[in-house]
């Protein structure tokens, strides 16, 4: 079965067993403080102003994928792995925003057409607190806190249904929250 890593921004990736990191391709997401195979960021901000934080992790990357709105904003889009995201006409194609409200949801989409069976996630925390792994993360958007982490729940489920109906799995090793009745729970079958 092709097995990877997802890694969120949560808290619990600090629980991340390092050995699972060399044995596993994995995507990265954001200022994701891992080296990754591939990497993820669709976030307006990060791109056109904190691109350079990025540009390390995206270049090493075998694939790194960015949000197409934000084409030509940055020297992130000049290097030769970028792959553009957008909104998908595809297995995703009920989804209300491409990028779901959270850049995971688009790691998933991307981990699917890699063709990726089984997902593990990590540093998925979903919580209305927002704490990130490190303490000096950017702070999440506070306004209409409540709309978005249900937009994300729904397309999250998407991404559940979507692998579901292509007989493969998504395992969240994240810290326990309202995923686990959308996800199967790691040591839970």
């Amino acid at each position: 079965m092709k097995t990877c890593i997802i890694m969120g921004n949560g808290e619990s990736l600090n629980e991340l067993p390092r050995d699972i990191l060399s044995s596993l391709p994995s995507f990265g997401v954001n200022y994701c403080p891992h080296r990754c195979t591939y990497f993820v960021c669709v976030d307006h901000e990060i791109l056109t102003k904190h691109h350079a934080q990025i540009y390390p992790l995206a270049r090493q990357a075998k694939t790194a994928y960015l949000a197409q709105k934000e084409f030509g904003s940055s020297d992130l889009y000049e290097l030769p792995n970028v792959k553009l995201v957008t909104h998908d006409r595809d297995a995703f194609f009920t989804e209300h925003y491409f990028s779901g409200l959270t850049v995971v949801y688009v790691a998933l989409k991307m981990a699917y057409y890699t063709g990726f069976e089984e997902v593990h996630l990590w540093g998925v925390d979903h919580s209305p607190d927002w704490k990130h792994y490190r303490a000096d993360y950017p702070p999440g958007d506070t306004d209409r806190r409540a709309w978005r982490m249900s937009e994300m729940e729904y397309h999250y489920a998407l991404a559940q249904r979507v692998y579901n109906r292509a007989g493969r799995v998504i395992i969240n090793h994240s810290h326990p929250s309202k995923l686990d009745t959308i996800f199967q729970r790691a040591g839970k079958e």
